[in-house]
């Protein structure tokens, strides 16, 4: 069968901590004929630029900070289908008028619900590609779990009050570990602590990982990375979440500002019910949400848009 040839503009983002859209492209080399271009630009001039006529493109982070999203000029004069991705809702400048200017007629969101209430009128434009892990960072490194009660990132108040409740009552506790995340979003010559393999290899010495879906209820990263690594869960659910495939008692454990507490007491005293739901957790990210399956899906999106365009002409 025919590969896609597909574009896919984005900075480059192989020295980053977290290089998750680099994974993504990994990936989609995998299974698509794919060129990745990095640079800002007119896209009639890049396209002449290239080794081939794209069936798509797909502008990565669009409209976010010009670091991790090129500036593109020239896109309501193309004729070939195009989508752009979005992420952080909250941080878009001028999405709406920059979406009618640049006639993007498919989105992609990482999140769904807060994508409807932002932008109902754009309902119909948006395909939902959440987040998702490179099993093969994130993973069973069959590390000692000797690390009871687990907590890494921002723990901001304003941004994430059930993070910052939680540490504010666990950091006194001797089997509690806080880390808070690298200043820099690069890797520094000589940097050492948690980034990549490093990172998922502190998660999965934890029994207990706590994270929170933050004033906006994103399903984040962490979500996907805990249970990756076979360690159990603890967060807020959602709607959004149990449309994800997430059940509270079978793949994590569903947490609040009350009962966060009780819950980690009671999953450190049984042994046997936490592992279970540990390793249930494991499975489920693994067959649902690694980003070889979130590539593979993402291309059957975009394959779909591709035939029903042609079914209009």
């Amino acid at each position: 069968m025919k590969k896609l040839k597909l574009l896919l503009i984005m900075r480059d983002f192989r020295q980053w901590n977290n290089p998750k859209q680099y994974y993504l492209g990994r990936e989609l080399a995998e299974i698509t004929d794919l060129v990745i271009w990095h640079e800002e630009g007119n896209i009639h001039d890049i396209l002449k630029q290239i080794r081939f006529q794209p069936d798509f493109i797909l502008i990565m982070y669009y409209r976010s900070n010009p670091v991790i999203c090129p500036p593109i000029t020239g896109l309501n004069t193309l004729t070939i289908p195009f989508g752009v991705f979005i992420m952080d809702l909250h941080n878009l400048n001028q999405f709406k008028r920059a979406v009618q200017e640049d006639n993007v007629q498919h989105i992609f969101s990482c999140y769904r619900d807060r994508f409807y209430r932002h932008f109902p009128e754009l309902s119909d434009r948006m395909k939902w590609l959440p987040q998702h892990v490179p099993t093969d960072i994130f993973k069973d490194y069959n590390q000692r779990k000797d690390i009871d009660l687990l907590m890494l990132g921002t723990i901001s108040k304003t941004i994430y009050p059930l993070r910052y409740k939680i540490h504010q009552t666990l950091k006194s506790y001797p089997n509690y570990l806080y880390h808070s995340p690298p200043t820099s979003r690069y890797i520094q010559k000589g940097q050492t602590g948690f980034i990549r393999e490093n990172y998922a290899k502190q998660i999965n010495r934890a029994k207990i990982f706590f994270t929170c879906d933050s004033i906006f209820e994103y399903p984040i990263l962490k979500y996907f990375e805990a249970p990756a690594c076979r360690t159990l869960l603890f967060a807020p659910y959602s709607n959004e979440l149990r449309d994800l495939g997430f059940i509270p008692g079978k793949n994590f454990v569903a947490i609040d500002e009350h009962n966060f507490l009780d819950q980690a007491n009671y999953y450190l005293k049984n042994e046997k019910e936490r592992q279970i739901i540990t390793d249930q957790g494991y499975e489920f990210i693994r067959k649902n949400h690694s980003t070889k399956v979130r590539a593979k899906q993402l291309v059957n999106m975009i394959e779909e848009i591709i035939k029903s365009n042609k079914s209009k002409r």
